[in-house]
């Protein structure tokens, strides 16, 4: 892998320079910038074509959901990984929607951070642990200890456990999720390599001890 280049989007000085920090001790990426609000990212957009942006779309009057539209559209070839504590699901999910490769909570340290970048860098959907639970809906309470263990399951597969832990058929999950059976299947296959698992019962037994069953 090339050298990635990173420009770092966050109004918190000191994350950012964590995060640039993150990407000086790794010679596969080079920090092409730093940006503290909105106008200084489409600035440094017009100069720099980066490989990745990192963000924290949650910011008022320094970044918004509005940023991640832009670089969608002006560019399109570079990568989206947020960094964010957001805990709204619609917020996330339209995050997703405007080109967000993966997803962290500023809970998450250097290795998960490093891990997602390199995820990132391959066009790999990496979204820790603690953002899954609040897109597939997970209560938790206020003395739940925050995990940002990542799944390392795209969306797409996390939506197949949950609907093979309802006890859905491929050719079911197939005809809910507009797929081929052929679809579902390789998706099945990737999804039991990921997790190191062997059978049907064996993922219907990892989703429920992992909050993924609804």
């Amino acid at each position: 892998m090339s050298t990635v280049k990173v420009i770092v989007c966050d109004a918190q000085y000191l994350f950012r320079l964590g995060i640039v920090e993150v990407l000086n001790r790794d010679s596969r990426f080079e920090c092409a910038g730093e940006c503290s609000n909105s106008q200084e990212l489409r600035d440094l957009l017009k100069s720099t074509k980066p490989d990745i942006i990192t963000i924290d779309y949650e910011q008022s009057d320094a970044f918004s959901l509005d940023d991640l539209r832009f670089i969608q559209e002006h560019a399109p070839n570079t990568k989206i990984l947020t960094i964010s504590s957001d805990d709204n699901s619609d917020n996330i999910f339209l995050a997703l929607r405007y080109g967000v490769v993966s997803f962290l909570t500023k809970e998450c340290d250097q290795d998960e951070i490093l891990i997602a970048l390199i995820a990132t860098a391959k066009n790999e959907k990496f979204v820790c642990h603690r953002v899954i639970d609040i897109i597939i809906g997970k209560t938790m309470n206020e003395t739940s200890e925050i995990d940002c263990k990542p799944y390392n399951l795209s969306i797409r597969e996390l939506e197949i456990i949950q609907l093979t832990a309802k006890g859905l058929s491929a050719k079911e999950i197939a005809g809910k999720l507009f797929l081929s059976l052929h679809t579902v299947y390789t998706h099945k296959k990737n999804i039991m390599k990921k997790l190191k698992l062997n059978s049907s019962s064996e993922l219907i037994l990892y989703a429920i001890n992992n909050g993924i069953a609804t």
